[in-house]
């Protein structure tokens, strides 16, 4: 290139950039990943999405019909889906996926919707703890994409206001990370729903973790758990004159011992609150165990409160 012909260039270059700038416009490239949302597409209330991320897939459905809430890992047996537990409830619901930029490392994703749902959880699971991702995206979401190795899963399930949220993050095979969150808003009030099949599920199993109670590290139950210890107690009239443990799990950074003695208070408070709804000759006898961190359950790491028939396990 001759002298006059690279003045000419760098000329006009300057006078590009410039232009560019006095418009308020960036010269550098988009940043990789980044895409545009799908058409029309919101994120859910009050649950942010992973910085950066788009959505590419939307549904919104405001009428009133029969709905899931998985509560438990996703498993198959012979070709049947098997989900432990789940609630059936009528409910509007909210579905968002949403691709993360490449790079993003998938820990980063998990941290994002465990401090955003795990204060409110029912229910959180990781890697093969969950089951079968082809379960997960075909079965229970309808979102082929959602499927990868089992081991880069996660999900979390929650119940944040009386509303049910859950998000589903998998990384594929080709390093592609979704999100799946999902919101359902019931007809009535869930602490109802959720504790539908309590009578059944400790009848079958011999024990049941009480959903809505989430019990603090201090032993302390908040008033929408004692709500739901008041929902749930004149359906344990059912095992009158046997006896039934009400255990409370404590998890934290505390020592053993302190979380072992508050969960021994948070037991007596669960007892008391049940036995006041229990009022007649038909009822069972309760009796409060404080089981702090040290009785941990497969995917059940979070602080919860669970009713224990040892004549049932027994007989089993």
């Amino acid at each position: 290139m001759g002298a006059m012909a690279k003045l000419f260039f760098m000329k006009n270059a300057v006078q590009c950039g410039s232009a560019l700038l006095a418009l308020g416009l960036c010269c550098l490239p988009a940043v990789a990943g980044a895409a545009a949302d799908l058409s029309g597409a919101v994120d859910l209330d009050g649950l942010p999405r992973f910085p950066r991320a788009w959505i590419v897939a939307y549904e919104r459905e405001d009428d009133f019909a029969p709905r899931e809430f998985v509560v438990s890992a996703v498993e198959k047996i012979r070709r049947e889906l098997r989900i432990e537990r789940k609630l059936r409830l009528e409910a509007t619901v909210l579905r968002v996926t949403y691709q993360v930029p490449v790079g993003t490392p998938l820990d980063e994703v998990i941290a994002h919707y465990q401090e955003a749902l795990g204060p409110s959880a029912l229910f959180t699971c990781r890697g093969r703890d969950c089951g079968r991702s082809n379960g997960w995206a075909n079965q229970v979401f309808g979102q082929a994409i959602l499927y990868g190795p089992e081991a880069n899963q996660f999900y979390i399930a929650a119940d944040q206001d009386g509303e049910l949220v859950s998000a589903y993050v998998i990384e594929r095979g080709n390093r592609r990370i979704y999100a799946h969150v999902e919101a359902l808003r019931p007809r009535e009030l869930v602490v109802v729903a959720a504790n539908a099949t309590l009578v059944e599920d400790l009848a079958g199993k011999g024990f049941v973790a009480l959903e809505q109670v989430r019990p603090r590290r201090d032993g302390s139950i908040p008033q929408a758990g004692l709500a739901a210890l008041d929902a749930v107690a004149p359906r344990l009239r059912t095992f009158e004159r046997l006896t039934l443990y009400v255990v409370c799990h404590l998890y934290g950074p505390e020592d053993a011992g302190v979380l072992s003695t508050n969960s021994a208070a948070c037991a007596r408070t669960a007892r008391e609150r049940l036995q006041a709804g229990l009022t007649g000759a038909a009822a069972p006898e309760l009796v409060p165990f404080g089981a702090g961190p040290l009785l941990p359950r497969p995917n059940g790491a979070a602080a919860r409160i669970e009713l224990v028939l040892p004549h049932r396990q027994h007989r089993n």
